[in-house]
């Protein structure tokens, strides 16, 4: 199996713990963002940043002894699933609320990233516009979501902050 390469630094240092960036909301669990989301495949080939932008569900939020918020999310993607991968369909009602193609899509439980908030790999759901957020998921599709998640502890973590 091929190492990493020496990243040159996070793409995404913390923020400021005195100064931080109050324009965008600190998201919540079950919300859809645009993300440049790093697969797994791309970090082992020593990426430090995602080749793509894509909506991720925020799977939890949580606030670190020194104050910073990390947010971990998976992926939403329209290409099938991999053998050794697990994911959930989207329903085409659900992506239909939150703007998306007409293309099936799946959300992928068996990796996810793990970034600080505000994170430099957030992107606005409109070309030049500043919102990040498509909305949020149905409580019964993030309850599957995180089940599957917990259940299976079958997570492959990306640490962004590393």
């Amino acid at each position: 199996m091929k190492t990493p390469s020496k990243r040159s630094g996070p793409s995404n240092p913390r923020p400021s713990a005195t100064t931080p960036d109050r324009d965008l909301m600190l998201p919540k669990p079950g919300e859809v963002i645009n993300y440049s989301y790093l697969w797994e495949y791309e970090y082992r080939a020593g990426r430090d940043e995602g080749i793509k932008d894509r909506p991720v569900a925020v799977v939890i939020v949580t606030r670190s002894a020194d104050g910073f918020d990390d947010v971990l999310v998976v992926p939403m993607t329209t290409t099938p699933p991999a053998r050794d991968q697990h994911a959930i369909e989207v329903p085409d009602a659900v992506r239909r609320q939150l703007g998306l193609t007409a293309e099936r899509s799946w959300i992928i439980v068996s990796e996810w990233n793990r970034f600080t908030w505000p994170g430099y790999d957030i992107r606005p759901v409109k070309k030049g516009g500043p919102g990040v957020s498509y909305g949020f998921l149905p409580a019964g599709l993030f309850r599957r979501i995180r089940d599957a998640i917990v259940a299976g502890a079958i997570g492959r973590p990306i640490d962004r902050n590393a």
